[in-house]
């Protein structure tokens, strides 16, 4: 490295007395330009703010939902293979989707697995109301004219409308990717994707919990949304494999749904979850409107 000399420290040192003369305390040389007088087109409501926060995240997880589908259809016709010689696993499978044939249990419990990771989409979706609060970043936009509801409501159009979306997705890639490869594209594509769809009561209630949390006990919001999604994961792996009591498992959501494909449909325990998600999201929903905020 070369040395510089006195002469060139002299030089240097007078420039940068002769700069730190001319600038403010505390800023830069340059003064910070202002930014736009209005904001963009997209970002003029609660909702287009809401989406610029979670398209990102929202793209991710469709992009990872699309390629599990791929990975999870390509397997259907081999699951035969698979447990030929692993009775327990066959059987293991056989509780996780249900009694009508081999594949169509393991279709049914592929659509459980997924409906339990877009439960997770769900709260983490549901939990950004939390972290926008904390970071003091939902003050601002609570001090113009939008409403508490109104602003949590749109950031819940996500938690809602997202796993929909996450779960088509994978419906749509899993049918089309084993019907491919059976040859039957046009029967079993709708009937995976109806395997996929009928889990999204189930995904409501799990986001619902995190909204009433989020409305009622903020600070433990994350922490026990989080622990209910993992009872509902231990209670449909472990303990469908265990045997559980039937009181145990029915405490999981996902217990009650039917077990397409490879089940008839019933539309009375999809209704009660429905209806439970809206009776606790709207409970959280009141007691944000109620409470004090920002909760730090």
């Amino acid at each position: 490295m070369a040395k510089i000399n006195n002469p060139d420290r002299q030089l240097l040192g007078a420039a940068a007395v002769a700069l730190s003369a001319r600038r403010d305390v505390g800023a830069g040389l340059l003064p910070p330009r202002p930014g736009p007088a209005t904001a963009s087109r997209g970002l003029r409501s609660p909702l287009a703010l809401a989406w610029r926060l979670h398209r990102g995240l929202l793209g991710a997880w469709v992009l990872g939902f699309a390629l599990l589908g791929v990975v999870f259809g390509g397997v259907g016709e081999s699951v035969g293979d698979l447990v030929r010689d692993n009775p327990a696993l066959g059987d293991i499978f056989a509780r996780l989707g249900g009694q009508a044939g081999l594949i169509d249990a393991y279709l049914a419990g592929i659509m459980g697995i997924l409906g339990l990771i877009a439960a997770a989409y769900a709260i983490q979706a549901t939990l950004k109301l939390r972290s926008e609060e904390s970071s003091l970043r939902a003050e601002p936009v609570l001090a113009t004219a939008v409403g508490r509801l109104t602003w949590a409501g749109s950031h819940l159009a996500f938690s809602v409308l997202g796993p929909a979306l996450t779960l088509a997705v994978a419906g749509l890639t899993t049918g089309l990717t084993h019907g491919l490869n059976t040859g039957h594209v046009g029967r079993e594509l709708p009937r995976i994707l109806a395997g996929a769809m009928v889990q999204l009561p189930a995904v409501w209630v799990l986001a619902a919990i995190a909204v009433a949390l989020f409305g009622l006990l903020p600070r433990l919001a994350a922490a026990i949304s989080w622990s209910a999604l993992a009872v509902c994961l231990l209670v449909g792996l472990v303990g469908a494999a265990l045997q559980l009591n039937q009181r145990l498992l029915d405490v999981s959501p996902f217990t009650h749904i039917p077990k397409v494909p490879g089940a008839d449909v019933s539309i009375t325990p999809l209704a009660w979850l429905v209806g439970i998600a809206v009776g606790v999201g709207a409970a959280g929903l009141v007691g944000l409107r109620r409470r004090n905020t920002p909760v730090t």
